[in-house]
């Protein structure tokens, strides 16, 4: 790591599902290390619910805007999010970042800023002011894309394309680039590898574009890449491997928000040895047909120190880091 951090691990819940054979619970024993001072005013918020079988990630920044990466499956806008947005007194979103057109990323958009009664512009919609995604039609079949599309259009909200090296500008204390888009992997200053995802033998294109972002706050490092693929086989075929170059650019983190829910396709070793994070999210839903996450990919993580969260047992978690030390608790949902 670049800095050493303290990290306070929450407890789970007596309630918390582990797969056969493999604990899905944090491991005992914190790690307790030397940290710099922290980082002046209020801390960088991460809510982590459970949205079933997909991806959703609420950011409460530390000067005050707001970041949803995924909004989870059409369900999840209206039955996990606007809850959490509810409970926290959000009522506008500052930006949406759609990591690619998968429906269970991209699913839970109109749902969501159609508020609770379900209808647009009816007084407890929720607004968006800024989305962001990768531009482009979708790879492979994306039945929700039309109507994530027609959402931001009923919305008001402006649409916008990002590409590797890019950066968020919404909070002056953290940091957010975009290191991978469309098969693209950089930083701000070059392009360091182009992955052609025309590729007929590959499999998982429309993952293999997943938007790659990395947050920095203070010395705190976090990584999450929607369901970006690193070589794995799916249905017979190869997925393009975009993880590696990510993992050579990027190098260690202190959190990660695994690729593809913790599938096979993802994960690849290159990738979990050069991010070595303390800890590890991954979404995935109870009872999920896909069997994720895969526990050779649990163990890969394991392997390299990270303290695994899943949501498979319907739980939510939340982190907080005032730029150095960070803090995770884990809560069971009511459903």
């Amino acid at each position: 790591m670049r800095l050493a951090i303290t990290l306070i691990l929450g407890t789970f819940l007596t309630s918390c599902i582990a797969l056969p054979a493999l604990d899905l619970r944090s491991q005992d024993s914190p790690t307790s290390l030397t940290t710099a001072p922290e980082a002046e005013g209020e801390p960088l918020r991460i809510w982590i619910p459970y949205v079933g079988q997909g991806d959703g990630t609420l950011f409460q920044l530390p000067y005050g805007k707001t970041l949803l990466i995924d909004a989870g499956p059409p369900a999840a806008g209206k039955n996990a999010l606007l809850p959490l947005l509810r409970k926290l007194g959000i009522s506008r979103i500052d930006a949406l970042v759609i990591t690619h057109y998968d429906l269970d990323h991209l699913g839970g958009v109109p749902s969501l800023l159609a508020g609770e009664d379900g209808a647009m512009g009816t007084g407890d919609d929720i607004a968006v002011s800024l989305a962001y995604d990768r531009g482009g039609v979708p790879w492979d079949n994306s039945p929700g894309y039309g109507d994530y599309l027609a959402a931001l259009e009923q919305g008001e909200t402006s649409r916008h394309t990002l590409a590797a090296g890019d950066a968020l500008d919404l909070d002056p204390g953290v940091k957010i680039h975009c290191v991978a888009a469309n098969g693209a992997v950089g930083d701000e200053t070059k392009i360091l590898g182009q992955i052609d995802l025309s590729v007929p033998a590959y499999a998982g294109k429309e993952n293999g574009a997943s938007v790659a972002l990395l947050f920095e706050y203070a010395n705190f490092r976090y990584l999450t890449a929607g369901d970006l693929t690193g070589g794995g086989m799916t249905d017979g075929f190869i997925t393009p491997d975009v993880e590696t170059l990510v993992g050579k650019l990027v190098g260690q983190v202190d959190v990660m928000h695994v690729n593809h829910h913790g599938s096979l396709s993802s994960s690849n070793e290159n990738f979990v040895k050069a991010t070595k994070p303390k800890a590890v999210f991954i979404q995935a839903g109870k009872d999920n047909p896909y069997n994720h996450p895969a526990s050779a990919v649990v163990e890969r993580w394991q392997a390299v120190g990270g303290k695994i969260y899943s949501t498979k047992g319907e739980m939510a978690f939340s982190l907080e880091s005032k730029g150095n030390s960070f803090e995770i608790k884990a809560v069971q949902e009511s459903h």
